[in-house]
């Protein structure tokens, strides 16, 4: 009877320190939405939003855009280049970004990035800033 209750305790000891110890698989980042703020207006980019998603805290996360809009009277892409990408939502970072990303006329080349996330959780809009 006492190697039963032995056992039992044992077995409840290492389901609380895995419990403790492992990290959550919920994810605990929700951006909301993405909006993208260009003070030059990086090929026609300020003011385009995109859709949110989930991640967990502390997870290096891979992103990708594809670059296109109506930023001709023609309604087509103009040529244009990204030089930069970053962003100003705090605790979050931008890395492995595929600049200087050249935009040929009235193609729409993919804008690839790391974006890595705080370790505090968030919920919130993710701003992402070009030139």
């Amino acid at each position: 009877m006492i190697v039963l209750v032995v056992i039992v305790v044992v077995i409840l000891i290492l389901g609380v320190v895995s419990y403790l110890l492992l990290p959550t698989s919920s994810p605990n980042i929700n951006i909301t939405g993405v909006n993208f703020f260009s003070t030059d207006d990086a090929c026609g980019l300020n003011g385009a939003t995109a859709s949110g998603f989930t991640a967990n805290s502390s997870q290096a996360y891979p992103l990708s855009f594809y670059i296109s809009g109506n930023n001709t009277t023609n309604g087509g892409t103009a040529a244009c280049t990204i030089n930069s990408v970053s962003t100003s939502t705090p605790g979050f970072s931008i890395t492995g970004a595929n600049v200087p990303l050249p935009v040929p006329e009235n193609e729409s080349p993919l804008l690839s990035f790391t974006l890595n996330c705080p370790s505090s959780p968030y919920s919130g809009v993710l701003t992402i800033e070009v030139t």
